[in-house]
């Protein structure tokens, strides 16, 4: 009305103003702490984020060469732990991939060893994964009830994705198979540049092909392009029940860096959830082979602006070490996209993010794991920064990379953050944390159990919650085997308590203890036999579940 827009014309006096003011400004600080009191009385989310074959010291904040910004940033807010003994569940792919949906030992579920498969158009994987069902931590999403919705992304690497794999060789098991309400993943190993692009005769010249010159890592039989070579497609799949099989894929060009791909698709899923509790896992490819990265990555590392330079003396970096080096700074610029999105969704202080990788980096050093140490076992001066084996990753002072049950062949890059439980400035934990315990810690959390019929079957997963509150945790125990139970020149075992550690196999025997000599060892053996304690190394049975 006239009168109304008179009076909001008219001049306000300066002390209705300050008035008025005070009254907003006491308004918007009570929307604020509500705000903030609505956001500790939510559900909290989790996100597990893999990365793929990279070493302990690959990264800067551990004198690797990649500069890693985002990481570097991450581990020095408020809310994060770097977990300096952070531990794989397996030494390979597959085996750690199922430890963490399932906390317990791969061994348990049937998982050994890996399968070769590029893509569900080439071949139909009959790969034996947790074949009577074992409970996941998308199942303890759904068990709570509180309208969880759950993600799967990236690499899975534990059998077909097809509803009816059975009908054509293989067996079904997806994400969706195993409790995931979405997925949006490839079935096995994909390159990290221009990921599907020999799916499509169309694609193939944006082919990028890095320092490989040509696809690599192929396995299947011929795909959906009869030009291309067998088993080189890798495409991304995921659910659909309109679609045959019950899932599709994707049906134009991937991006040249795959990591940018996975970190939108788990943007775009964030998005849509309105701010209802997500479980997710982003199972980045960076960086198993073929890792490629893109040329500006590339330039930027061999500039030095994202790369330590070459130590004194040294040879300038190949084209493989750029291209792994290119790829840990996608990795990590993708991780930092997440959490930018994280924040900007209003989620990142009460989401429980885990960051780790499946196992250290490729190209194992012979004999003995110590890289450019041939058979003296001392390492020259700067092959810990560049280790001197046919791979670009270094896992620095620990022995062993990706295979071995040596410290480098499982100990990996580790970071947890969690603002609305971790108080206080950023710290460092030197505790024992193994992929297992992500499923513990989200069961403790949210008071979730295993199902009945599976309460009485092994469990090695512990919560890391009182670690996170910065309590002193219990000491553990933590096993590992490459491949087969048996003992062998290639099947290894070890068993680590606290700071020791007992290795077997690889046609000998040792006590290590991150390289603590043998007479230490057989010592606290002593005391320990001397109390009445003994050390427990993981009983293998052909079945798996008596395990």
């Amino acid at each position: 009305s006239t009168q109304s827009t008179g009076a909001a014309n008219r001049k306000m006096p300066k002390s209705s103003m300050r008035n008025s003011m005070g009254v907003c400004a006491s308004l918007l600080m009570s929307v604020l702490l509500g705000s903030v009191a609505d956001a500790a009385k939510k559900d909290p989310s989790f996100l597990f984020m893999l990365g793929d074959d990279i070493g302990w010291a690959d990264f800067s904040y551990n004198n690797g060469t990649a500069a890693a910004p985002r990481l570097n940033q991450w581990i020095r807010s408020p809310g994060t732990v770097l977990m300096q003994d952070f531990h794989t569940g397996g030494t390979v792919c597959s085996p750690t991939r199922a430890t963490i949906l399932t906390g317990r030992n791969h061994f348990r579920d049937c998982v050994d060893y890996v399968y070769g498969c590029s893509d569900m158009t080439e071949c139909v994987p009959d790969f034996e994964f947790a074949p009577q069902r074992t409970f996941t931590i998308a199942d303890t999403a759904r068990a709570a009830n509180r309208g969880y919705t759950s993600h799967f992304g990236g690499k899975w690497h534990l059998g077909s994705f097809y509803n009816d794999s059975e009908k054509l060789g293989g067996r079904t098991s997806s994400p969706v198979s195993h409790g995931f309400d979405r997925m949006n993943a490839t079935v096995e190993v994909s390159p990290t540049a221009t990921t599907n692009c020999e799916c499509n005769q169309a694609w193939q010249p944006d082919c990028d092909y890095g320092h490989y010159g040509r696809m690599t890592h192929c396995g299947g039989g011929q795909g959906p392009d009869p030009k291309a070579k067998p088993g080189c497609c890798f495409n991304y799949w995921w659910e659909s029940n309109e679609e045959e099989h019950g899932v599709t894929n994707l049906t134009h060009a991937s991006p040249d860096d795959d990591a940018v791909y996975n970190a939108d698709s788990f943007v775009r899923f964030a998005e849509g959830l309105e701010g209802s509790p997500f479980l997710a896992q982003i199972s980045f490819h960076n960086c198993h082979i073929p890792f490629v990265g893109t040329a500006d990555r590339r330039a930027e590392c061999k500039s030095t602006e994202s790369c330590a330079g070459e130590l004194p003396g040294a040879a300038p970096y190949n084209d493989q070490e750029l291209d792994f080096y290119a790829c840990l700074n996608e990795l990590d610029h993708s991780v930092g996209t997440v959490i930018d999105a994280l924040k900007r969704l209003g989620y990142y202080d009460n989401t429980m993010i885990w960051f780790t990788v499946d196992n250290g980096p490729e190209v194992n050093c012979k004999p003995e794991g110590r890289c450019g140490s041939g058979t003296t076992g001392v390492i020259p001066a700067g092959t810990l920064h560049r280790p001197a084996c046919g791979g670009a990753g270094s896992a620095g002072p620990l022995r062993g990379r990706k295979r071995d049950v040596w410290e480098g062949g499982h100990r990996v890059p580790g970071i947890v953050s969690w603002p609305a439980v971790v108080t206080g400035p950023p710290r460092e934990s030197w505790d024992p944390v193994v992929t297992m315990d992500f499923l513990a810690t989200v069961m403790d959390v949210l008071k979730v159990e295993r199902p009945r019929e599976q309460q009485d079957w092994h469990f090695d997963g512990t919560s890391i919650l009182p670690i996170l509150r910065g309590e002193t945790p219990v000491p553990r125990g933590i096993g590992w085997m490459y491949d087969s139970p048996q003992k062998s020149v290639t099947n290894g075992y070890a068993y680590r308590y606290g700071r020791w550690k007992y290795v077997v196999a690889v046609s000998y025997t040792h006590l290590r203890a991150h390289e603590t000599p043998e007479h230490l060892v057989c010592r606290l053996l002593l005391e320990k036999k001397k109390n009445n304690r003994t050390y427990t190394i993981y009983r293998m049975s052909h079945n798996c579940f008596r395990l």
